[in-house]
């Protein structure tokens, strides 16, 4: 295991970590807690195979410019049907 970053977000972090499993790197971005002054894994978080590294991170800078352009976003209703686009 190796800890690439721990994010601080207030109420605990957002640690990257990875692992090796049978010969298999995996990536692990996951929500740790503070609990009596250590830090534990919890249960929200993806794991996931490091040959996806770079889709996810290509799938990322592309939300971060949409979000830097401003551009509008869709969304759904609570019966999953699309509604207007809305500015951020």
């Amino acid at each position: 295991m190796r800890i690439i970053a721990n994010i601080d977000k207030g109420t605990g972090q957002i640690r990257v970590v990875l692992h090796e499993w049978k010969s298999q790197v995996y990536v692990d971005i996951r929500l740790w807690y503070e609990k009596d002054g250590q830090f534990h894994p919890g249960t929200k978080g993806l794991k996931f195979h490091a040959e996806l590294l770079p889709e996810l991170r290509s799938a990322l800078e592309e939300a971060e410019g949409v979000i830097e352009r401003g551009e509008k976003i869709g969304g759904t209703d609570e019966a999953g049907e699309a509604k207007e686009n809305q500015f951020l």
